[in-house]
């Protein structure tokens, strides 16, 4: 099929073909039962494979870009196409005359057979050519003859007819690079989606376990201080109590807002929501090692938005040289047809003849205008959509780059002190049971503690959100999934 031959088709990767439905039995009474729930354990690189093979936005567009396809492949095998011929035709007259009184009828009867095959070429070149039998029954007597025939119609290189063949091309296949460019924009964002997602889960579990740390950390305390002797505790453990309320009432909102991340994740990746999950927080981040702008050359240069656009761009320019060349409507006519002896009162029969000439006319200068105007815009469109593509690489590459880096120098920070303010809460609580640290300054260290757990999970989760943006920007979702060739379609998992 032609859509083979373009540039891009061999390293576009496809959706993982979907596990067929169980058919329904009619004769069972009530609904098919639910399908068993599925347990995945899902890391962000794991994530993507996942989504891109799930979910069904992805399948849709590629169903799509299919469809697409399809027509493209259509419009060139219709205008390319070699179709056999057979042909049977019988015609019977009879005519009469009244000649002295009495009537004198003439029959006659014409018999063909004829096979012939007709190739039509993309460029409106046609091949006509076949054989056949024929023969003519008059008053009884006749005869048949074979005969063979060959006709070729050749535009030359300004024919109308070509160029408009040709543009019509082009702008099909433009049509086709759209649906391509719209395929991978919805992978892209989709998947930045998903793992975007993912790191929102990950904060919540995050702050979710700081905050039942918390709750945690004041229940032991209220014991300790129920255990004091040697002074009135009751205030300081009333204190605790509306901390300890505090910290009961963020769990709860915490547990509640989890529970819609995690569903929001699975319809974010193509899960079931019946299914459960598993996060396992491995490092992700597949820029490590590599060089500014040596991720932002191959950002630039392997990105397949950029790839398509100038295919599209190459197609306009050739188009526009098309347009300009078309003045003339020129082409070749060459044919031929040769009666061979046959039998009967054809016997004696032989002839043949061959023809060739030119058509030449003059192409309306408006009709090459409009062409190379249709050119010259897209040309320009084109081109400025990679120069746009190039800047939004650059910028949100950069931005995702540096905000990545400081984000990381800071969280790297937070860490090396987590511990110094958990100690500093441990030994705030040795404190205040020797009558050393009042209640609120202690309860103000423990809450320190949870600030500090909870903006390191917050720090995690931008840090994550930015590694996701970049891999947009930059097409490494592409790469991560390079191997998956529309020559190579893969089961699901």
């Amino acid at each position: 099929m032609p859509s083979s031959d373009v540039e891009w088709r061999s390293t576009l990767p496809i959706p993982a073909e979907g596990a067929a439905e169980p058919e329904a039995d009619p004769e069972a009474a009530g609904p098919p039962p639910a399908p068993e729930p599925d347990t995945h354990r899902i890391s962000a690189r794991a994530l993507v494979p996942l989504t891109f093979d799930l979910h069904p936005e992805i399948k849709s567009s590629y169903q799509r870009f299919k469809a697409e396809e399809a027509r493209y492949d259509f419009f060139y095998v219709s205008r390319d196409s070699l179709t056999p011929s057979l042909r049977l035709m019988s015609e019977f007259e009879r005519s009469g005359s009244r000649d002295a009184g009495r009537w004198i009828h003439d029959e006659q009867s014409d018999h063909s057979a004829e096979l012939s095959l007709e190739k039509r070429f993309f460029d409106t070149t046609r091949i006509d050519f076949g054989s056949g039998l024929a023969g003519s029954i008059e008053n009884g007597d006749g005869g048949y003859r074979p005969y063979a025939f060959a006709e070729m119609y050749y535009p030359l290189a300004g024919s109308r007819e070509r160029l408009e063949r040709t543009s019509e091309a082009l702008f099909r296949r433009n049509e086709l690079d759209d649906a391509q460019l719209e395929y991978i924009k919805k992978v892209r964002s989709l998947i930045q989606n998903a793992l975007e997602q993912f790191y929102e889960v990950i904060e919540l579990q995050k702050r979710l376990g700081a905050a039942e740390r918390w709750q945690s950390d004041l229940e032991t305390l209220l014991e300790e201080m129920g255990r004091v002797e040697d002074r009135d505790t009751a205030g300081d453990e009333s204190r605790a109590r509306a901390e300890l309320a505090q910290a009961a009432s963020t769990v709860r909102n915490m547990r509640g807002r989890y529970e819609i991340e995690v569903a929001g994740l699975k319809a974010a990746s193509g899960l079931s929501l019946e299914d459960e999950i598993e996060i396992d927080e491995e490092p992700f981040n597949p820029f490590l090692g590599e060089v500014r702008a040596e991720i932002l050359e191959v950002a630039i240069q392997t990105d397949p938005e950029i790839a398509t656009l100038r295919n599209a761009s190459a197609n306009a320019k050739i188009q526009f040289d098309l347009a300009r060349r078309g003045r003339w409507d020129i082409a070749l006519r060459a044919g031929g047809q040769a009666d061979i002896r046959g039998e009967g009162t054809a016997a004696d029969d032989d002839s043949w003849a061959i023809f060739a000439g030119l058509e030449i006319g003059a192409v309306d200068r408006r009709v090459t205008a409009s062409l190379e105007r249709q050119a010259q815009a897209n040309m320009r469109r084109f081109d400025q959509a990679i120069v746009a593509r190039h800047r939004r690489i650059h910028v949100s590459a950069l931005d995702s780059l540096i905000r990545i880096e400081t984000l990381t120098a800071s969280r790297d920070e937070l860490i090396a002190n987590l511990g110094r303010y958990e100690e500093d809460y441990r030994n705030g609580v040795q404190e205040y049971l020797a009558g050393t640290l009042n209640v609120d300054d202690l309860l103000d260290r423990r809450e320190t503690l949870f600030q500090q757990e909870d903006q390191l999970a917050e720090l995690t989760n931008w840090i994550g959100e930015n590694v996701a943006e970049l891999c947009s920007a930059t097409g490494r979702f592409f790469e991560m999934l390079g191997s998956r060739s529309a020559e190579e379609p893969q089961e699901r998992p």
